[in-house]
């Protein structure tokens, strides 16, 4: 989460600078552009629209095994002989479905190993957002009403940085929905001010915030995602996070997310049912494992942590091989072996 909130913030560090460029980048436009780039095909192939009772809009791809037991059953619905629902992948903020290509699509990847979707949370990404607040309570309202929208239950929900928290919020609020839970390097958790790198602080502070997206640039992005990769971000992912911030809605869903960010619901994690896998980058800058991973492992009762060497904030990126491996065995195997 934070280092892409680097990229909108980069724009308003650059104090006396003239904020020039085009203006907001209408949402159909976003989802054409980012929908053709090359990484994004297999997601274009299988994506699904519609609007959930709440009348919002929702988005989702929707990837299938071709498994024989997946093949003899009606598509997410668990049976007596496979009790397992389809795992489901929330991305972060403010990006979107196009962050899980390489665990979905890389080598060992989790696309044709079991059904899977990947979704779109309002005020992020293709989806965007028409009118009012974004929250994290209205974003993990918004990902069960997907679930609904779509008839899955007993579903293995994954999600990143304030993905995770929009996941978690989701289980505590509809268990009947949700039977295990991956966070990676999630938000959640209390944090103090010097927790928040400068570049949050203008977000939540700053009155032209909402202004941003006028200096939004790929190279701003790119400078914000860098340093995240060896060797510097993948450009077709510096360009759908551009995409995405281009559009005003989705900005200002960014700004309201990070002032969000409170952590008044974290006490609840110890009332969380569902077994928990963490997943978390040993080089994460904005939720350190060893604090924040750890206290997840302490709080949730039935919680595993598990640290990727080598990453940072996104290791279903950095390390996708890794995180794939982890997810399915954690979503195949029976509750009894999935505690500490």
């Amino acid at each position: 989460m934070r280092g892409l909130l680097l990229a909108g913030a980069a724009g308003l560090m650059l104090s006396g600078a003239v904020i020039s460029g085009c203006g907001s980048l209408a949402i159909e436009e976003v989802k054409r552009q980012t929908l053709s780039l090359p990484k994004n095909a297999r997601l274009l192939e299988n994506l699904r629209t519609g609007v959930t009772d709440a009348g919002e809009p929702w988005m989702a791809a929707q990837l299938l095994s071709a498994g024989p037991v997946n093949a003899a059953r009606e598509v997410g619905t668990p049976s007596a002989s496979d009790p397992r629902g389809p795992i489901v992948l929330v991305h972060g903020t403010p990006d979107g479905m196009g962050a899980w290509t390489r665990v979905l699509f890389g080598e060992d990847g989790l696309a044709g190993q079991e059904d899977i979707y990947a979704v779109e949370v309002v005020g992020h990404g293709m989806l965007g957002v028409e009118e009012g607040e974004v929250t994290f309570q209205r974003c993990a309202d918004h990902v069960a009403a997907t679930l609904r929208a779509l008839g899955l239950d007993g579903v293995t929900l994954v999600g990143n940085s304030y993905g995770g928290e929009f996941c978690w919020r989701a289980a505590l609020d509809h268990p009947d929905l949700i039977s295990k839970v991956v966070l990676i390097d999630s938000s959640g958790l209390p944090r103090t001010p010097e927790q928040f790198l400068s570049e949050e602080v203008k977000m939540r502070e700053w009155s032209v915030a909402r202004l941003g997206y006028l200096a939004n640039s790929e190279p701003r992005v790119a400078s914000a995602l860098d340093p995240h990769f060896d060797g510097g971000a993948d450009p077709e992912r510096v360009k759908e996070v551009f995409l995405a911030l281009q559009n005003r809605g989705n900005w200002n869903a960014m700004i309201d997310l990070v002032r969000d960010e409170n952590g008044l619901r974290a006490l609840e994690l110890e009332r969380l049912g569902a077994p928990t896998l963490l997943i978390w980058g040993a080089f994460d800058q904005a939720y350190p494992p060893e604090t924040f991973g750890a206290t997840f492992a302490e709080r949730i009762p039935s919680a595993r942590l598990v640290v990727v060497e080598g990453a940072g904030h996104y290791p279903h990126e950095q390390a996708p091989a890794t995180v794939a491996r982890e997810i399915l065995a954690f979503h195949r195997s029976s509750p009894a072996l999935q505690g500490r």
